[in-house]
């Protein structure tokens, strides 16, 4: 696969998220999720992967925005 072209690194417990930027074939941009269990976790490490392309991002962060707020404020209550 190709290297990204910016990526962002997040540690959560026994996840690791990298949230990368890249470049298709045909020169479209497309964000990769990747979540990766480290080695406190039980069980197979191994990579998941979900591809968000440029142009679903906009339905994707506005649906994404939802949830996460939806449980923020659920946590509250």
């Amino acid at each position: 696969m190709d290297e990204p072209i910016f990526t962002k690194r997040v540690s959560a417990g026994t996840r690791v998220y990298y949230i990368d930027a890249r470049i298709d074939r045909k020169g479209q941009k497309y964000i990769s999720l990747s979540e990766i269990p480290t080695d406190k976790s039980p069980g197979k490490k191994e990579r998941q992967r979900i591809f968000i392309h440029a142009k679903n991002m906009k339905r994707f962060a506005k649906a994404f925005a939802k949830v996460a707020t939806y449980i923020k404020n659920d946590a509250k209550g």
